[in-house]
């Protein structure tokens, strides 16, 4: 019997790596449905989207994916755990049996890694390290080695999620090739490059541009040429203006404000030389005890005037927004709807953009200022 593969996805650009994990799921199970839950036009590891999520959508279903939902701005906006569990939970609703995922060590066995660590916490009071670093030198004494690659964390994310959930799923790590995620670099001869380095080549100018060929679908380097290409540069001034131009108390009720950081970051912004950005405004808050990503998912939430109790509203009542769907996805979504658990949009009417999906239609109004497409209101999902 077909079952149903997830994927949890960012795609910022869909390049050969995802393409190369897709083909993978083809040959490994052929007759199944692939379900794509993909950030929308912010990002888990705190940044916007290069392209919007009606493309990026596009390019997945024209690549191999069958269905493909959003995983909501309040989902994206929380730690890898949290952020886990809401993707996983979402893929379990809609009828995935398996979760495929890249990894550094595909030989691991997350799921037992995730009933061993279930119970670990990180030493939250230690003040001279983040909360991140403590938790990793817990799951270290834990297993007897460390899971500390960027694409393994994800992976036990997802395991401890699973195991949260009655483990719905089962998890089919693939292994990373050719890069790591953190290389910026473009490797000749290879057809695999990290996400971060097309994007860093792509913005340094035409020249650069034209060595991501092979690294990338042609559908794909099109719509990035295409454009518009959105990156933090964009945003930086708003951040900037709403860090300086807000009081504290305002502050400190953003989403991920903790210890006090909103006075370092508002001072640190008003010192901050006018021809800075956002790179640099970032090596200036960061202390020992928030991680840069921690610090780019706060700027997101600063950005957005996310807060506590958004956040908290989406935990207890989630949600499911379809972005695009092929024939087969069309059928999933026929057999899962009348018993999903939460409920599923497929456009945002008026009373929706002033209810559920309140924040996602103002992440989406602040990412058009700059890509200069609507995003919610009027958009169906796109049929492939």
């Amino acid at each position: 019997m077909a079952g149903v593969v997830g994927v949890v996805a960012e795609y910022n650009p869909f390049h050969n790596g995802h393409l190369y994990q897709l083909q993978q799921i083809k040959q490994a199970f052929p007759d199944d449905i692939i379900i794509v839950a993909m950030s929308g036009n912010f990002l888990q590891r705190g940044e916007p989207a290069c392209l919007d999520k009606w493309t990026r959508t596009q390019e997945a279903l024209q690549n191999g994916a069958d269905l493909v939902v959003e995983l909501p701005v309040l989902a994206c906006v929380q730690p890898a755990d949290r952020f886990a569990f809401g993707a996983v939970s979402l893929l379990s609703a809609l009828g995935a049996d398996k979760l495929v995922f890249g990894a550094e060590h595909s030989s691991y066995d997350f799921m037992s890694f995730a009933r061993k660590v279930a119970g670990v916490h990180g030493e939250f009071h230690k003040y001279d390290e983040s909360y991140a670093r403590s938790f990793q030198t817990a799951i270290k004494k834990e297993l007897g080695h460390a899971v500390d690659q960027p694409n393994d964390l994800l992976g036990l994310a997802y395991a401890k999620a699973n195991y949260r959930l009655g483990e719905p799923l089962d998890l089919f790590p693939v292994q990373r090739v050719e890069t790591s995620y953190h290389d910026q670099s473009l490797h000749k001869g290879a057809q695999i490059a990290s996400a971060s380095a097309i994007r860093k080549n792509f913005s340094l100018s035409k020249k650069a541009q034209k060595k991501l060929a092979p690294y990338l679908p042609q559908v794909s380097l099109n719509d990035l040429v295409e454009g518009p290409f959105v990156s933090w540069d964009d945003f930086w001034p708003l951040l900037r203006y709403k860090v300086v131009s807000s009081n504290l108390a305002d502050l400190g009720q953003i989403y991920g404000m903790s210890e006090g950081i909103e006075y370092r970051i508002q001072e640190q912004t008003q010192r901050l030389p006018l021809d800075n950005n956002f790179d640099m405004w970032v090596k200036k808050v960061k202390t020992k005890r928030f991680t840069y990503t921690h610090l780019a998912r706060l700027a997101v939430a600063i950005l957005l005037n996310i807060s506590e109790q958004e956040v908290q509203a989406y935990n207890s009542e989630p949600y499911i927004r379809l972005l695009g769907f092929g024939g087969d996805g069309r059928k999933q979504l026929s057999r899962v709807k009348k018993n999903c658990p939460f409920p599923i949009y497929s456009r945002v009417s008026q009373d929706d953009r002033k209810e559920q999906l309140a924040v996602d239609y103002r992440a989406g109004k602040i990412y058009q200022l700059f890509n200069g497409v609507e995003q919610d209101v009027k958009r169906a999902p796109i049929v492939f």
